[in-house]
């Protein structure tokens, strides 16, 4: 009985040193008010955009074509102003397509685990930039977009899908470059006025020499 009760608790130790490790090993969800590195956290969203899209064109089909409604939410042009409400928006909407891209692959491509790896960590990862930029950009997404409709047929189905992955990987791309652009010009306006000490020292050796 003895050597039973010490193999129990050996073995809850064990279970709680494994938990441990995961939980500390596992990404962190930054709540608005924490400070975050946005411009890593954007690149990691970006790049596991593109993974999942890359999975899901595999799993799917590599010539789908492009769904014609589009997502008017996602549709930036590099003129676009860069505005915290809407990009949060934006981000809710991109994170509300991806789960119903990864609910219906689950019943298409069942047994596609990376696929639904990608997808779930794409999800993830949006969520977390959401609350990323709520903390950089300011602002709230006042009116909650609603989830996008996925068509009914299963061709429809991976068009729209592959038609999103695109758009939020574009969307993505934008967003990159104005953050970039924004926190160089953010930078540029703490840089210290350096004054000319070699005019100023001319200048002054010319009138004490009047």
């Amino acid at each position: 009985m003895f050597q039973l009760g010490l193999l129990g608790l050996a073995y809850a130790c064990m279970v709680m040193l494994v938990e441990g490790l995961a939980a500390r090993n596992a990404p962190k969800i930054h709540s608005a008010g924490e400070k975050c590195n946005l411009k890593e956290l954007l690149a990691l969203t970006k790049h596991q955009v593109e993974e999942s899209l890359t999975s899901f064109d595999k799993a799917n089909g590599e010539h789908l074509g492009t769904w014609s409604p589009g997502f008017p939410e996602l549709q930036v042009h590099n003129y676009s102003s860069l505005n915290g409400s809407k990009v949060q928006c934006s981000l809710v909407f991109m994170a509300q397509g991806l789960e119903k891209i990864l609910e219906d692959q689950y019943n298409l491509n069942p047994a596609d685990v990376l696929l639904h790896k990608n997808l779930h960590n794409t999800v993830s990862r949006v969520k977390m930039l959401k609350a990323c930029v709520e903390n950089f950009l300011k602002g709230k997404c006042l009116k909650k977009p609603s989830p996008p409709k996925m068509p009914k047929y299963v061709f429809d189905k991976k068009q729209w899908s592959h038609t999103l992955l695109e758009s939020a990987k574009d969307y993505l791309v934008w967003l990159q470059h104005k953050i970039i652009v924004s926190k160089a010009k953010e930078a540029n306006k703490k840089k210290p006025h350096v004054r000319n000490t070699t005019h100023h020292k001319y200048f002054e050796g010319s009138v004490h020499h009047l």
